[in-house]
């Protein structure tokens, strides 16, 4: 071959390449939300596309795909080549919980994804309707006891992680409760302002402002330390039950494989990304408090909750298959 035929050859080879790279560069990455607009995912989800858009040099899309408790997005998450241009957002329970009540789980949460960022989380809150004649969890449950027609919780949903922490609880302090599910936290926190149920569990977030306007009594809190805006309410480990320690967290994931490298980086834009003041005061307005984590950190956190959460699931007998 003679040296002008190898140069041209060269020629059309860096022409390929450099046309390859140009592609890759205006090829989007699609940030997945598994819920409507106008929620805490979708609007984690919103916050950080700009950001990650401005650090890659490429345009980020938000994608809705809501359905089936965040199921939908995870799996199409599953099936998405890893190469880090299709990312999901979501809440702990729609990775770890949902499956955990499947009889065949479309997805395993530490097998099947890469733990990238965590961005953000917040305790849950054991609130009880302000007609009940109780100022404390331990009140409540003398309560309960007493009038078995009252003793209720209303969760976020059949399988969630409402449904099991009320069951925890209620098993803690002695107290049969029964679950009455609705379809979502604000329906739950609405129904025990309306006095349709006695109590419910969720997010401090969901219950502040009613918290505040005093139609509802948060009694404890499930978090390490007390929650800051209530510093007069105790926690579950103050009142002797240290093992309901806990937190509902959102995170960011990859599809399994994802070079690690790939994974280093977004894990990095978004970390940047929540240290600055824009982003920090919207994640304070939703109460969600941010704890920077390697992936490494953030993939431990997913196995702790998932080992924590298999045991108790099982042992309930429940089935999101057999409703």
């Amino acid at each position: 071959m003679s040296l002008r035929k190898i140069g041209l050859l060269g020629v059309a080879f860096l022409l390929t390449c450099s046309a390859a790279l140009a592609q890759s560069s205006r090829v989007p990455v699609k940030v997945i939300s598994g819920f409507p607009p106008g929620g805490n995912v979708d609007i984690l989800a919103r916050l950080l596309s700009d950001p990650l858009s401005d650090a890659l040099g490429r345009p980020v899309v938000v994608e809705n795909r809501p359905g089936a408790g965040g199921q939908i997005a995870l799996e199409y998450l599953k099936a998405a080549p890893p190469d880090g241009n299709t990312l999901v957002v979501t809440p702990d329970a729609s990775l770890i919980v949902r499956p955990l009540t499947m009889k065949q789980p479309p997805y395993h949460p530490v097998n099947d994804f890469v733990a990238v960022a965590q961005v953000g989380g917040q305790d849950y809150a054991f609130a009880i309707g302000a007609g009940i004649p109780a100022k404390d969890l331990m009140e409540f449950a003398a309560w309960a006891k007493g009038h078995p027609d009252g003793a209720n919780y209303g969760s976020a949903g059949q399988g969630g992680a409402t449904h099991f922490l009320g069951l925890l609880i209620g098993d803690a302090v002695g107290a049969s409760l029964r679950q009455i599910p609705y379809k979502g936290s604000g329906p739950a926190v609405t129904a025990l302002v309306a006095g349709e149920v006695s109590a419910t569990v969720q997010p401090i977030g969901t219950l502040m402002a009613q918290a505040q306007a005093g139609r509802v009594r948060i009694v404890a809190t499930t978090g390490s330390q007390r929650a800051p805006d209530l510093p007069g309410v105790p926690t579950l480990a103050d009142l002797g039950f240290p093992k309901l320690t806990l937190s509902n967290w959102f995170g960011v994931f990859a599809p399994a494989h994802t070079p690690a490298d790939a994974v280093k980086r977004l894990n990095d834009i978004i970390v940047q990304a929540l240290r600055t003041p824009a982003i920090k005061g919207k994640l304070a307005h939703l109460l969600l408090e941010v704890k920077e984590m390697t992936p490494e950190q953030f993939a431990e956190v997913v196995r702790s909750d998932y080992q924590r959460w298999a045991p108790v699931i099982k042992a309930t007998g429940f089935s999101i298959d057999s409703r």
